[in-house]
């Protein structure tokens, strides 16, 4: 995998992030909606972060996959009508948390360049995700 690889699936990561948070956080209480929205903005700054980086390539972002994202929206809006509770948007919040975890654990072993700052932000997402996941535990 090289640096533009990397940083295509960072921003594409950061993009679902922040699509699934708002699928979600209209039907969190204050406390809840608070952190959605503090993980909502670290990854539009993680998103922005790699748009511009991936310009400085000569690349343009890309997007999530439509399908990807409108199977987020609708298991999301699946899941929260049978159960609008805390537990239950906190518990979508970690899965959706740990399976970045995964991807990017993958991506990084896969990463055969050698820009630091790409490492660094691939890094940052990582650590942002596993921080996530650490905020939703309270709720559950």
């Amino acid at each position: 995998m090289q640096d533009t690889e990397l940083l295509q699936f960072v921003h594409e990561t950061a993009e679902m992030g922040i699509e699934g948070l708002q699928n979600v956080v209209g039907q969190a209480d204050d406390r809840l909606r608070e952190s959605i929205h503090s993980q909502i903005s670290e990854y539009e700054n993680i998103s922005r972060r790699s748009a511009q980086m991936l310009r400085s390539k000569g690349e343009t972002p890309k997007e999530p996959a439509l399908m990807a994202r409108v199977s987020s929206e609708v298991m999301s809006t699946v899941q929260t009508l049978a159960d609008p509770s805390s537990s239950k948007i906190a518990e979508m919040v970690i899965k959706g948390n740990q399976m970045g975890i995964t991807k990017g654990l993958k991506h990084l072993h896969d990463y055969a360049g050698n820009d630091s700052q790409v490492r660094s932000l691939a890094e940052e997402l990582l650590a942002t995700e596993q921080s996530n996941v650490e905020q939703m535990k309270p709720f559950l």
